[in-house]
Protein backbone atom coordinates (compact mmCIF):
# COMPACT_ATOMS: atom_id res chain seq x y z
CA UNK A 1 0.00 0.00 0.00
CA UNK A 2 1.53 3.00 -1.49
CA UNK A 3 2.30 5.69 1.50
CA UNK A 4 1.57 3.96 4.40
CA UNK A 5 3.84 2.73 6.50
CA UNK A 6 3.51 0.78 9.97
CA UNK A 7 6.63 1.56 12.68
CA UNK A 8 6.14 -2.23 13.74
CA UNK A 9 8.72 -1.42 16.36
CA UNK A 10 6.13 0.67 18.21
CA UNK A 11 2.93 -1.74 17.65
CA UNK A 12 5.26 -4.64 18.91
CA UNK A 13 6.87 -2.64 22.20
CA UNK A 14 3.15 -1.25 23.33
CA UNK A 15 2.23 -5.02 23.06
CA UNK A 16 5.38 -6.23 24.94
CA UNK A 17 4.32 -3.89 27.44
CA UNK A 18 0.61 -5.08 27.47
CA UNK A 19 1.72 -9.08 28.03
CA UNK A 20 4.38 -7.76 30.83
CA UNK A 21 1.87 -6.21 32.51
CA UNK A 22 -0.70 -9.08 32.49
CA UNK A 23 2.54 -11.33 33.84
CA UNK A 24 3.36 -8.66 37.02
CA UNK A 25 -0.34 -9.05 37.86
CA UNK A 26 -0.46 -12.73 37.77
CA UNK A 27 2.47 -12.48 39.89
CA UNK A 28 0.96 -9.90 42.10
CA UNK A 29 -2.15 -12.53 42.48
CA UNK A 30 0.03 -15.36 43.45
CA UNK A 31 1.83 -13.45 45.62
CA UNK A 32 -1.08 -12.14 47.66
CA UNK A 33 -3.17 -14.96 47.67
CA UNK A 34 -5.83 -13.32 45.58
CA UNK A 35 -5.98 -15.79 42.35
CA UNK A 36 -9.17 -15.15 40.65
CA UNK A 37 -10.20 -16.54 37.32
CA UNK A 38 -13.03 -14.07 36.87
CA UNK A 39 -10.13 -10.63 37.97
CA UNK A 40 -7.73 -12.29 35.35
CA UNK A 41 -10.57 -12.95 33.00
CA UNK A 42 -11.42 -8.96 33.49
CA UNK A 43 -7.58 -8.20 32.72
CA UNK A 44 -7.25 -10.06 29.79
CA UNK A 45 -10.28 -8.13 28.37
CA UNK A 46 -9.28 -5.35 29.36
CA UNK A 47 -5.56 -5.99 27.32
CA UNK A 48 -7.79 -7.29 24.56
CA UNK A 49 -9.36 -3.39 24.00
CA UNK A 50 -5.73 -2.11 24.30
CA UNK A 51 -4.90 -4.50 21.71
CA UNK A 52 -8.26 -3.69 19.12
CA UNK A 53 -7.73 0.02 20.02
CA UNK A 54 -4.16 -0.76 18.35
CA UNK A 55 -5.52 -2.31 15.14
CA UNK A 56 -7.84 0.63 14.94
CA UNK A 57 -5.68 3.09 14.75
CA UNK A 58 -3.48 0.50 12.17
CA UNK A 59 -6.98 0.74 10.11
CA UNK A 60 -7.57 4.86 10.23
CA UNK A 61 -3.98 5.31 8.98
CA UNK A 62 -4.08 2.63 6.62
CA UNK A 63 -7.66 4.42 5.20
CA UNK A 64 -6.48 7.60 5.34
CA UNK A 65 -3.96 7.43 2.54
CA UNK A 66 -7.09 6.56 0.24
CA UNK A 67 -9.91 8.30 2.19
CA UNK A 68 -10.55 11.59 3.82
CA UNK A 69 -11.89 10.69 7.11
CA UNK A 70 -11.44 13.73 8.32
CA UNK A 71 -8.67 13.28 10.32
CA UNK A 72 -4.76 13.28 8.69
CA UNK A 73 -2.84 13.06 11.93
CA UNK A 74 -0.87 10.59 13.01
CA UNK A 75 -2.69 7.50 15.03
CA UNK A 76 -0.31 4.84 15.77
CA UNK A 77 2.44 6.25 17.58
CA UNK A 78 0.28 7.89 20.08
CA UNK A 79 -2.16 5.61 20.85
CA UNK A 80 0.92 2.92 21.25
CA UNK A 81 2.60 6.07 23.97
CA UNK A 82 -0.28 5.91 25.85
CA UNK A 83 -1.14 1.80 26.10
CA UNK A 84 3.08 2.23 27.02
CA UNK A 85 2.45 4.79 29.57
CA UNK A 86 -0.67 3.66 31.22
CA UNK A 87 1.20 0.23 31.51
CA UNK A 88 4.21 1.42 33.35
CA UNK A 89 1.84 3.14 35.50
CA UNK A 90 0.25 -0.78 36.35
CA UNK A 91 3.26 -2.53 36.34
CA UNK A 92 5.16 -0.02 38.66
CA UNK A 93 1.70 -0.91 40.95
CA UNK A 94 2.11 -4.34 40.16
CA UNK A 95 5.53 -4.77 41.18
CA UNK A 96 5.07 -3.04 44.28
CA UNK A 97 2.42 -4.88 45.47
CA UNK A 98 4.92 -7.78 44.59
CA UNK A 99 7.61 -6.31 46.74
CA UNK A 100 6.44 -3.10 49.18
CA UNK A 101 10.17 -2.00 49.59
CA UNK A 102 10.63 -0.90 46.40
CA UNK A 103 7.63 1.67 46.51
CA UNK A 104 8.90 5.36 47.13
CA UNK A 105 12.00 3.77 46.23
CA UNK A 106 14.95 5.60 44.34
CA UNK A 107 14.47 2.93 41.80
CA UNK A 108 10.92 3.27 41.09
CA UNK A 109 11.81 7.12 41.12
CA UNK A 110 13.63 6.67 38.01
CA UNK A 111 10.12 6.03 36.53
CA UNK A 112 8.56 9.18 37.71
CA UNK A 113 8.76 12.41 36.39
CA UNK A 114 7.47 15.78 37.12
CA UNK A 115 7.27 19.27 35.58
CA UNK A 116 9.65 20.37 38.33
CA UNK A 117 12.73 18.07 37.92
CA UNK A 118 12.71 18.41 33.93
CA UNK A 119 12.53 22.57 34.54
CA UNK A 120 15.57 22.15 37.08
Amino acid sequence: MEGFNVDWFVVVSALLFVCFDFLTGIIKAIKTKNVSSTIMREGLLHKCAFVLVIILAIMCEAAMTHLDLGITVPLIAPVCVYIILTEIASILENIAEINPELRGSKLFALFTSTKEENDA
